[in-house]
């Protein structure tokens, strides 16, 4: 069976207490939070309460500040919008490997330079104000 028309989605998506604890951390500093496994000794970013590949709890204690920095280990460049309109200028999008973890993050690259290989390139978080920081991923504006 198929109907034309539209129909209302609304969608809330919790933090958690781990990611709770983690955007606290980003509103507050300019660093971001990752956790320690006493187990098997990854540093996990975004932070977790558990282990993904040992299956134990993260006590509070092995929460670490770790540098707003990484390295894009691939990234594209969008020239077209999530609508599919082409945008005024393109977009640079990274996959970041966040240092000193086993994590990465998605941003977007402040730079023109649309030819340059930006692959192994090592990139910083600028970040909003602290005191206009929400709290959340919104609060990185780009990274260069």
């Amino acid at each position: 069976m198929h109907w034309l028309g539209d129909m209302q989605a609304d969608y809330f998506y919790p933090n958690g207490i781990a990611g709770d604890k983690f955007f606290k951390h980003l509103k507050e500093k300019d660093s971001f939070l990752a956790s320690k496994c006493t187990k098997c000794n990854k540093t996990l970013f975004p932070a977790r309460l558990y282990c993904e590949d040992c299956f134990i709890q993260i006590p509070d204690d092995n929460w670490i500040e770790v540098p707003a920095s990484g390295t894009i280990r691939l990234y594209t460049i969008a020239k077209l919008d999530a609508h599919g309109n082409k945008l005024k200028d393109p977009k640079i999008i990274a996959l970041i490997d966040i240092d000193k973890t086993n994590g990465s993050l998605l941003g977007i690259i402040n730079s023109n330079e649309y030819e340059k290989d930006f692959t192994g390139m090592q990139v910083r978080a600028i970040l909003r104000p602290k005191g206009s920081r929400e709290g959340t991923l919104k609060d990185i504006i780009y990274w260069e």
